[in-house]
């Protein structure tokens, strides 16, 4: 994975998050990968590296407290609507309005 192709995006409730993205060729759709506990964006690098060699437009976030994102010590900031909503900003930012979701979890 290119290292030049993350990025940092502020969502409102003020916490950072860090996050891979290369956009899609024209005519194919965006895949928003979400890794579970205990990992970060970095377990899915093999599957990144496939789909975006077939001009799949990726989007890996580490998800709040881990990898380069916020790791807020106050567990109520990890609710899952309020994490959806992060997310949402972050496809927001990069001006998504449709992607295909992939998640893992143990």
């Amino acid at each position: 994975m290119d290292p030049s192709l993350y990025k940092f995006h502020t969502v409102s409730r003020d916490l950072t998050y860090h996050y891979y993205y290369r956009p899609s060729v024209v005519g194919k759709t965006t895949l928003l990968f979400l890794h579970g506990f205990p990992a970060s964006s970095y377990d899915w690098r093999r599957q990144i590296i496939h789909f975006q060699s077939q001009g799949y437009g990726i989007l890996a976030p580490d998800l709040l407290g881990y990898g380069k994102s916020s790791k807020p010590e106050d567990r109520t900031l990890f609710r899952m609507n309020d994490m959806a909503g992060d997310i949402v900003s972050i496809l927001d930012a990069e001006g998504l309005e449709s992607v295909i979701g992939i998640s893992h979890d143990w």
